[in-house]
């Protein structure tokens, strides 16, 4: 009975330390915003929010709804799923929407053409330059 006692108490000190771990990652989060410490991923989740960051070439990743991002400086890759979601940037190189009414604007890109590479799936999606 004691060997029982003993083993589950070790299990519940492991399960703690793994938890304590896996949560010691260095970032910003609050409710569904997070951004990364080394500034190159930015990840929004949630409904509603109106958030303003700087970045420089990294990632963006929107999810939900009635969102509003607004992002000084450049980023390799924006993905957006959900609907009514809108991102502002000044400069972008790849855009991935699914989901509708989701707006992506932009100043410019770092492509030849200098249009960003879009892939929209879903209903009144779009990439605008600005």
């Amino acid at each position: 009975m004691n060997s029982i006692k003993t083993a589950g108490i070790i299990a519940f000190l492991l399960m703690g330390t793994a938890t304590a771990f896996s949560q010691s990652r260095k970032t910003e989060s609050s409710k569904g915003v997070e951004q990364s410490d080394n500034d190159k991923k930015i990840q929004v989740d949630g409904v509603g929010h109106k958030l303003n960051y700087t970045l420089n070439g990294g990632v963006v990743e929107v999810e939900g709804g009635d969102n509003t991002v607004t992002i000084k400086g450049s980023a390799k890759m924006i993905a957006v799923s959900g609907t009514g979601n809108k991102v502002y940037i000044d400069k972008v190189d790849r855009v991935t929407i699914e989901g509708g009414d989701n707006v992506v604007y932009y100043r410019t890109s770092g492509t030849k053409s200098g249009k960003p590479n879009v892939a929209l799936t879903g209903v009144g999606n779009r990439v605008t330059k600005q």
